[in-house]
């Protein structure tokens, strides 16, 4: 009997012992649990917090690039301007640069480790309605209209008519016309905009530096990077995008096998070689050509302006160029040594404009100022005759952004934006 009591109180030591344990083992349990519930809360608080000011600096960068872009005229190139738009001492950095026929701008948002930032390139936009398709000088020589020639949209000519002429033995001319017709000045319109890039505060990268078929991209965010190409005249197998501008005091010639995108192409005399395709504004002091099959992508540009030198620019068979095509100078005596030419099949989209001869054989979606046109036969030269070619304002897309030329009544302007990066 006493060997049974004995048995029942070791074994009910042995139950009360297991018991604590279990208890025990619980409780740390709930704790564990419960501490990681505080601290996932904490976490997801945290979370929430910094998506609340991820959201809240978004918010504020849009509305300084906003600010920035109604109140471009009053922005300093390349200064940055500190902004506060909600007055609760939270700054955004503003900044404006000048690149080629249009502008670059940079909102920046920044608090403790974050920084937002929006960059875009913008142009002016007509706020008013603008139909004019064709401008030419009046100095008392007719406008003569040859073959089959569309030109639709409100044009300006020599005292504001328009003459047929029948060029290599004609009998019959198939003109379209549609829009006003009025009186041109005796000098085109003076264009409000000088290209020009200050470089001396950049330090030239050679050209034979950089790996061979190599990729460069440079974020308009961030120092523009120029190359120096005077010791090649040929440009090919290289990846080049973004704020990269391209020198040379040569001529240079442009592959199909140089890929380009958004970068300033500054020499005197360019050569487009057939097959490119590609975004880049060029800059020249003499001549650019643009070979056969090239095709430019929007917002691309060509501009010249000398007046010492003979210019020329011509835009070859079955080459797009979507942009536009600026020839410049100061003085009306040098106009008859700036020629443009653009060859049959080739398409420009956006504005021409030629302080100069033109002779036009292709088409234009868009608007053209010039001050003469010139034909060129195998057999004689005409004097302001359009032969078999197409001018066409009204196909123009509302929301183009054409090249920022004019400052006038009939070139009322405001930005917009061309493309975001």
């Amino acid at each position: 009997m006493k060997q049974l009591i004995t048995f029942i109180k070791n074994k009910s030591h042995g139950l009360k012992a297991s018991s604590l344990i279990n208890a025990v083992f619980i409780c740390v349990i709930i704790s564990v649990f419960s501490g990681c519930l505080v601290l996932l809360s904490h976490y997801q608080n945290m979370l929430n917090n910094q998506l609340y000011m991820q959201e809240n600096l978004i918010n504020r960068n849009i509305a300084s690039f906003n600010y920035l872009i109604n109140n471009l005229e009053s922005i300093d190139y390349n200064k940055v301007e500190k902004i506060d738009v909600f007055d609760d001492n939270l700054f955004s950095y503003l900044e404006k640069k000048n690149w080629g026929f249009y502008d670059i701008i940079v909102s920046k948002t920044i608090f403790k480790n974050d920084t937002i930032s929006k960059t875009a390139m913008v142009g002016k936009v007509n706020v008013k309605a603008d139909n004019l398709a064709l401008y030419v000088t009046d100095y008392d020589k007719p406008l003569k209209l040859s073959g089959s020639t569309k030109i639709l949209g409100d044009i300006k000519v020599p005292n504001g008519r328009t003459e047929q002429a029948y060029i290599n033995g004609n009998k019959g001319n198939k003109i379209k016309l549609r829009g006003k017709a009025s009186k041109s000045n005796d000098r085109l319109p003076k264009i409000n905009k000088d290209i020009r890039i200050d470089f001396s505060d950049y330090e030239p990268i050679p050209f034979n530096s950089l790996d061979k078929e190599t990729i460069v991209i440079n974020g308009f965010d961030k120092t523009t990077k120029l190359i120096d190409l005077n010791e090649i005249n040929t440009l090919s197998n290289i990846v080049l995008k973004g704020n990269i501008v391209l020198t040379s005091n040569n001529e240079l010639q442009i592959e199909k096998t140089a890929k380009l995108n958004d970068v300033l192409v500054i020499a005197p005399k360019v050569k487009i070689l057939s097959g490119f395709k590609g975004n880049i504004q060029v800059i020249a002091k003499k001549t650019v050509e643009v070979d056969e099959d090239v095709l430019l992508k929007y917002p691309s540009s060509i501009y010249v302006k000398n007046d010492n030198d003979s210019v020329s620019v011509v835009i070859n068979k079955d080459s797009k160029i979507l942009g536009g095509i600026v020839i410049d100078g100061d003085t009306h005596s040098g106009a008859l040594k700036r020629i443009l030419e653009i060859k049959e099949t080739a398409i420009v989209v956006g504005s021409i404009y030629c302080y100069g001869k033109t002779q036009f054989e292709g088409r234009l979606i868009g608007s053209v100022f010039t001050d003469r046109f010139n034909l060129k036969t195998k057999s004689s030269n005409y004097e302001n005759v359009i032969l078999n070619a197409s001018i066409n304002r009204d196909s123009l897309p509302k929301n183009f952004i054409e090249l920022p030329l004019f400052k006038n009544d009939i070139d009322n302007k405001k930005y917009a934006i061309v493309k975001e990066f």
